[in-house]
């Protein structure tokens, strides 16, 4: 079962990985604009964070259920 904690942070997490990919997917990185550029790169580090939270969540749940709890959610 998904922690409470970790099912907004993975749906945060995919819809700025679709952003991403649909920036990616209309132009070249050349083309973007300034704007663009800064957002892409405020995505990219939000994606980095958001990765981040994922993991600690996930290493939380393991601690609290224990070694093998991982394996069995």
């Amino acid at each position: 079962m998904e922690s409470r904690r970790a099912l907004p942070l993975r749906t945060e997490l995919l819809n700025v990985l679709d952003q991403q990919i649909e920036m990616m997917t209309r132009k070249t990185f050349a083309s973007f604009t300034n704007e663009e550029k800064s957002a892409f790169q405020n995505r990219e580090q939000r994606i980095r964070e958001l990765q981040q939270a994922l993991a600690i969540a996930g290493a939380e749940r393991v601690v609290r259920g224990g070694v093998f709890a991982g394996l069995y959610t």
